[in-house]
């Protein structure tokens, strides 16, 4: 379903119309939640990216870079073309990158506040970077896997949040428990990026 599609149904199950920004509002938080819920395949954008020069240690601000970012998956090396990719880099937490010498591990990355930190064994200019992105809830730019796969986990979830803000706790309680169901359903079907 598109945004607008989303908000009629959530409008039917509310009967409040009237309650346009609440509805956008919940919607956009409905649909952040359940992709923020699991970390899907569809979820996964892969990127090429190159650095200004060649170097053993650097650093990528994702947040400048990629105003959707929501996680780290992998950094892999490879060259200017893309098509020539080398071994991935071990993601590791910053407290894991000395090894049990007490050296600097190399063909590691981290995350550390902002940045991530990139620490490789040759120099490295260009590399593949992986990351979960949350979608992009702006109404005229909406994109969500769920709202065309699944659509209802957010429509009932936009429509808990309705009828709590309103104070219809019969209704929203009721509304909370189709959400969860069609949430259960939602990370059922999308864990994985292949069947069995």
């Amino acid at each position: 379903m598109t945004f607008a599609e989303l908000l009629t149904e959530v409008y039917a199950l509310t009967k409040r119309p009237d309650l346009v920004d609440l509805t956008t509002s919940a919607v956009r938080a409905a649909t952040l939640k359940l992709h923020g819920s699991d970390f899907f395949p569809r979820d996964l954008v892969e990127t090429g990216i190159s650095f200004s020069s060649a170097e053993y240690l650097q650093q990528i601000d994702y947040y400048s870079l990629f105003s959707n970012f929501r996680a780290l998956k992998y950094i892999r090396k490879t060259d200017s073309t893309g098509e020539e990719q080398g071994p991935f880099f071990e993601v590791i937490v910053p407290e894991q990158v000395l090894d049990g010498y007490g050296v600097n591990k190399e063909n590691v990355c981290y995350v550390a506040g902002q940045v991530i930190q990139i620490r490789s064994a040759a120099p490295v200019q260009y590399i593949l970077f992986g990351y979960y992105a949350y979608p992009n809830v702006t109404p005229a730019l909406y994109s969500s896997f769920i709202a065309v796969t699944q659509p209802f986990a957010i429509v009932y979830d936009a429509a808990a949040r309705v009828f709590k803000t309103i104070g219809d706790t019969e209704q929203f309680a009721a509304y909370t428990a189709m959400a969860l169901d069609e949430k259960k359903s939602v990370v059922a079907s999308n864990v994985q990026a292949i069947g069995y």
